[in-house]
């Protein structure tokens, strides 16, 4: 079978609208830069910066809409967490299309760029990095919809993803390798790529050795790996960045806020607007003087409209509250307390503030995570966050509820299973691909 049938990409002028000049298509249909700034162009084309696909934002249980369960779309199956997405195979698929062509993109760069002649050595070497970061970034993306939780006892044995490291369309499409496998794929790429960058970059758009970093951490947490996660968020904090006190917050431009480290936007940002409401489970866990419900919501017609930056890169607040977690879960339960409140004081007014108190090991764990959730609401890390924490217990009923509060749809962390299923677009073409259920 062959590559285009599994990531749903044609090679045609929409990838490279702006470059389509140096289009040099070969008998088997590969799509060759032959100039630093032309693989330059590709890394930041909005296919990778605008690359996480808006369904996959309506999985979360952050999220509120007024969807009605008799409709089906990529959009209502997400959000009903129905294991089929797609609804057509003629279209490309909502969830696995976007992140395949993402990698056909970076895999591009990774398997050429070093040949080309109109750059230095470094330059070279650092691009390659950045599109090995975003490889294994696409890859963990897909991981977490469609494959099963991770548990170390039973990775070596359930099936992962694809992983795609070609761009010959005539090649047959790889099999999904061992949950195990992908994972270790992954981690691989980031620490080549960790080697190759720096910490300069052109912009918050572009990866850096600090995206790397930070990507490794999230990658270790989902796998329950604490010690490493903990190193790498560590070395993500030891980077400059800061903190904002929103009790003196002057809302920032995303790309001038110094609280995001890698900035990302969704297939389609301008569908984002207007579209997101607040789930009543996550409303109801800000504290009623929390700062940040007061600068990113408002309410109408009986729902909670949150308005804040929709950006789905990565934020530094989410490694402080990754190192808050293992420390709580490696019962150091007054420094994680310590830091919680530390942090809580630039969330919460002034005038309200005060510090909680506890020596609970279970409770200041279910402090951190409520935070966690609270402070990267409408980003890409809850989806992970729900299904990591139901494969070791800690997950939460999450339902779906009409405007005016009728249940929908309830979903139990004890027997759900957060995976999708491989669409069926790509089980067409690869009969022999096993499926999830």
């Amino acid at each position: 079978m062959k590559l285009k049938n599994i990531i749903g990409v044609v090679l045609a002028v929409a990838l490279f609208t702006s470059c389509n000049k140096y289009l040099d298509v070969d008998p088997k249909g590969i799509v060759i830069p032959k100039k630093f700034n032309e693989f330059d162009q590709i890394l930041n084309s909005e296919t990778n910066t605008n690359s996480y696909p808006i369904p996959f934002v309506y999985a979360s249980d952050d999220v509120f809409a007024d969807l009605s369960t008799s409709v089906v779309s990529p959009f209502t199956n997400t959000y009903f967490w129905r294991q089929i997405i797609d609804i057509n195979n003629n279209d490309e698929s909502a969830i696995w299309g976007p992140f395949y062509r993402q990698i056909y993109n970076t895999n591009i760069i990774i398997n050429n760029i070093l040949t080309v002649t109109d750059a230095s050595e470094a330059k070279k070497q650092h691009l390659l990095g950045e599109a090995l970061v975003e490889r294994a970034y696409a890859h963990f993306n897909v991981l977490t919809a469609f494959t099963k939780a991770y548990n170390p006892s039973t990775a070596s044995e359930l099936p992962g993803i694809p992983y795609v490291t070609y761009t010959d369309v005539t090649n047959k499409t790889p099999g999904r390798s061992t949950l195990q496998a992908t994972l270790d794929l992954i981690i691989a790429d980031l620490k080549k790529a960790e080697d190759l960058l720096t910490a300069n970059r052109q912009s918050k758009l572009r990866v850096n050795k600090t995206v790397a970093q930070a990507i490794l951490s999230r990658v270790y947490l989902y796998m329950g790996d604490y010690a490493q996660a903990m190193k790498y968020a560590d070395l993500v904090l030891g980077s400059p960045h800061e903190i904002l006190d929103y009790n003196y917050y002057e809302y920032p431009y995303l790309m001038d806020n110094p609280e995001y480290l890698f900035v990302q936007s969704t297939t389609d940002p301008d569908m984002t607007m207007g579209l997101f409401f607040y789930s009543k489970s996550l409303y109801d866990l800000y504290n009623p003087d929390d700062l940040r419900t007061m600068f990113f919501s408002y309410s109408e017609g009986g729902a909670v409209y949150y308005f804040g930056d929709f950006m789905y890169g990565i934020r530094f607040s989410e490694f402080l509250l990754t190192k808050m977690e293992i420390l709580a879960r490696n019962n150091n339960v007054a420094e994680a307390l310590n830091m919680l409140n530390d942090f809580r004081q630039l969330r919460i007014a002034d005038y309200a503030y005060e510090p909680l108190e506890s020596t609970d090991q279970a409770e200041v764990l279910k402090w951190i995570l409520d935070e966690r959730r609270c402070e990267l609401a409408f980003g890409s890390t809850r989806w992970i966050d729900m299904k990591r924490l139901a494969a070791n217990g800690l997950g939460e009923i999450s339902t779906r509820y009409t405007v005016d509060g009728k249940e929908l749809v309830s979903i139990d962390p004890s027997t759900y299973s957060y995976t999708f299923e491989i669409p069926s677009r790509v089980l067409l073409f690869n009969p022999d691909m096993q499926k999830n259920f």
